[in-house]
Order: structure tokens, then sequence, then C-alpha cells
């Protein structure tokens, strides 16, 4: 231990004595005596009984009653869906696929592959697909996709 710390010690241990004998023991005219705090004298309560029911009916509050938040018509509107239309993909280009594989994880469950796809770079699983292009294998080296009976395999960190 540091020389600081000792004192600190020191000076804790000597707080303690004295707030232990502060409140503890008293000294009066040499006779010691412990001091025990005493609380001040509780008396009970009466508590008052009643009889019957604790409010009246409610029908004996017509401010209340009479508000419109309790009126059976006021309720909320229902909301209306609007269904829109599902937008088709564009058609599929013709030539290779313009995204980069950056890394793959393969296990027990399948894989997952880390694309980069126009300035974002995107999480894919096998079934996905990715601008335009269906992810069919992911294996440790790299991915295969299709689109239109074409096939192709991208290794990680191939080019464009």
């Amino acid at each position: 231990m540091n020389q600081r710390t000792l004192i600190l010690a020191g000076i804790a241990a000597v707080l303690t004595v004295i707030v232990i004998l502060r409140y503890t023991v008293w000294s009066e005219g040499g006779d010691t005596r412990l001091v025990v705090p005493s609380a001040p004298p509780v008396t009970p309560v009466a508590i008052r009984e009643e009889s019957g029911d604790f409010l009246p009916a409610f029908s004996a509050f017509p401010a209340i009653s009479d508000r419109p938040l309790f009126r059976p018509d006021r309720r909320p509107q229902p909301n209306v869906v609007i269904e829109t239309p599902v937008q088709t993909p564009a058609p599929a280009q013709e030539g290779e696929p313009e995204f980069i594989v950056i890394g793959t994880v393969t296990g027990p469950n399948g894989g997952v592959a880390s694309i980069r796809s126009e300035n974002e770079t995107v999480r894919a699983y096998v079934g996905d697909t990715v601008e335009g292009w269906r992810i069919d294998t992911i294996t440790g080296s790299g991915i295969e996709v299709s689109r239109n009976g074409d096939r192709f395999r991208l290794s990680i960190g191939e080019p464009e």
C-alpha cells in the first residue's frame, strides 16, 4: 500500500470510531450507558366503518356519463386499406452480373454472401435475388448465380 492509501484508511478508521461512540455510547459524569433512540409514541387511528357500496351508482354522475367519451357511437373509424398493384420487376438484362462478392460464410444450415451492389452492400442467402440474378449456391470461395438460363460463377473479390 502506498502512503496516501494508508493515510486515508487511518482517517476512515478514526471517523468510524467517532461515529460509533457518538451514536451508541454516551458518557455523563463518568457513567457510561448505551443510548437507544426511541420512536415517538404511535397513537392508533380509528377507522370509520361504512356499510353499503363505496360509491354511488354511475347514474348519479350525469356530468361524467353525458360526456362524449362514454357514448357508444364514439368509436374510431376503421382503417381504410388501399391495395396497390404489385409492380413487376423490369425485364432482365442480358450480360454478366454487375456486382462484386465481398465475402461468404458457409455452415451446416447454408451460407450467406456479402455483395456490393450499386454502391451498397447487401447480405444475400441462397434463393435471394440481387439485381435480377438468383443466387443458386454459396461456397467458401464464391457464389453461383443464374438468370434466364444463364449461369455464372463469381469468386470473392472478382471485379465487375
